[in-house]
């Protein structure tokens, strides 16, 4: 049974990773746009950034820091569907219908969008971090620090998924969903450590980001894979991996309710 269970989810992943594959040649160009942000944002920090550092950054590890998140941002957030598929599902009213499937609706939607972003981290993530590598590139020296951080990109990733799932599953009230997506968007990148290490933040500001999910998703990886944290960090991931799941399906279950309720 639960063979059958693990079998349902990767095919579904394996589908939204398969279906990428068609405009792989349109997403180069969007890793060339990005990789083009990703300039604008490592000569900006070159030029702010002393010539002594700050916290525990040199000028070369925020160039790094910068350079990882590019990468990983389209495995993290960038690229994320869920919240619009749910979005037009609620408007179309074929919700109605997916609620209907065997399998639990919010599985199906987390399950389809983790093969989507496998296939935006290798195509449109790593092309980004090779044309940027003329800046230089770091490697762990610790070998067991590439287990951790990709342990602690799959937890960022799965809470990125989660995140938006959540925004779109607000539809069910709202029917439009755009504020709450742009100001999950503005916290991924100011509390999220997206565009800059939180260091640079007040410290009543690190202080709010250290109790929100949205560290997870860049900041924790990035200090990981260059080795100014230890795995540490991936339980806080885990707590909020586990508490987002928690809070997504009881929304799930209200979200259905009121479908229900309301004759749909």
């Amino acid at each position: 049974m639960a063979a059958r269970a693990v079998r349902k989810y990767w095919v579904l992943g394996s589908k939204g990773f398969l279906q990428n594959l068609q405009y792989t040649a349109s997403h180069l160009i969007n890793s060339v746009a990005s990789a083009i942000f990703g300039l604008v944002y490592i000569y900006l920090w070159k030029a702010v950034t002393p010539v002594e550092g700050f916290a525990d950054y040199t000028v070369e590890t925020v160039v790094q820091y910068v350079m990882f998140n590019q990468v990983i941002l389209w495995f993290t957030h960038f690229a994320i569907r869920t919240h619009g598929r749910i979005r037009d599902s609620v408007r179309s009213g074929n919700v109605a219908t997916e609620l209907a499937r065997p399998m639990g609706f919010f599985a199906y939607r987390i399950a389809s969008d983790y093969g989507s972003q496998l296939y935006s981290l290798l195509f449109r993530g790593v092309p980004v971090g090779l044309l940027l590598s003329v800046f230089g590139h770091y490697l762990p020296k610790n070998p067991a620090t590439w287990a951790w951080t990709l342990l602690s990109l799959a937890l960022g990733a799965y809470i990125g998924i989660v995140s938006k799932y959540i925004v779109g599953v607000s539809a069910f009230w709202t029917t439009e969903i755009r504020t709450a997506w742009t100001v999950e968007t503005s916290l991924v990148f100011g509390l999220g450590g997206a565009s800059m290490p939180l260091e640079v933040l007040p410290p009543i500001a690190q202080r709010i980001a250290a109790f929100t999910p949205y560290p997870c998703m860049c900041y924790y990886p990035a200090r990981i894979f260059l080795e100014l944290s230890g795995p540490g960090l991936i339980w806080r991931s885990l707590f909020w991996a586990v508490a987002l799941t928690v809070f997504a399906q009881a929304l799930t279950a209200l979200a259905r309710r009121k479908l229900e309720v309301q004759g749909g």
